[in-house]
């Protein structure tokens, strides 16, 4: 079911049948919801991508934060690129939005069974901003897979498929929805928060792990906390 069954989900495809994709496509994704925010009722966006650091010129890092400033909480994918010191992907660079990583990422693999150790990215940021700001579970998470005519009977064979409709893997990817789903169960208590209250709010919840700041931000994501935190 996920964190928030009965969300309503808008799907922006900005990347290709491989997970592909460029930096104009995905400009075009988060401009398309900031224009749509009022029509769709649009207040949380997940982005599982992620590119070099570009710092805060990067046309990704102001188009998130674009998004933001509108009023949608953008969540960002910290990158798999870790465990190396500013190892965060663009847009998750970004001061404003929530960027995501895992935490239980000892022992993980991913969709196609490779190995994944401490493979969270990690912070600063080139513009020395501590980074992830929360961690959530990204090891071995299920999913639903995809029924897309475009989906390979030679790509489904090496997905770590369970039965026919179901699929595991692991990344901040998966980390990261985790957290806009719990954003999008405290904004329905609460539909008059902003982006900045609710990032406030993920601030005074979370379990820290008493790991480096650059490693878990504030901690790990409790929603139990977050739902009952005043801000």
């Amino acid at each position: 079911m996920g964190v928030n069954p009965e969300a309503n989900l808008v799907s922006v495809k900005v990347l290709d049948r491989e997970g592909q994709g460029n930096s104009s496509d995905a400009l075009a994704g988060i401009q398309w919801i900031i224009d749509n925010k009022e029509r769709f009722n649009i207040r949380v966006a997940n982005l599982s991508i992620g590119t070099s650091d570009a710092g805060s010129l990067d046309p990704l890092v102001r188009a998130v934060e674009a998004a933001w400033d509108a009023g949608i909480v953008m969540v960002i994918a910290a990158g798999n690129n870790g465990p190396s010191r500013g190892s965060i992907t663009s847009p998750g660079t970004s001061r404003k939005v929530i960027t995501v990583g895992a935490y239980d990422d000892g022992n993980c693999v991913d969709a196609f069974g490779a190995s994944l150790v401490n493979f969270s990215g990690r912070g600063p940021t080139s513009e020395c901003v501590v980074k992830p700001d929360v961690l959530a579970t990204g090891c071995e998470v299920i999913s639903c897979l995809s029924n897309s005519p475009e989906m390979s009977p030679k790509r489904l064979t090496m997905l770590n498929t369970i039965m026919e409709h179901y699929v595991k893997m692991s990344g901040t990817s998966m980390a990261s929805p985790a957290i806009a789903g719990a954003i999008s169960l405290l904004l329905t208590q609460r539909p008059h928060l902003s982006p900045n209250e609710v990032k406030l709010a993920i601030k005074h919840s979370s379990t820290d792990l008493f790991l480096p700041p650059n490693r878990q931000g504030w901690g790990k994501l409790d929603i139990n906390a977050l739902l009952a935190v005043q801000v």
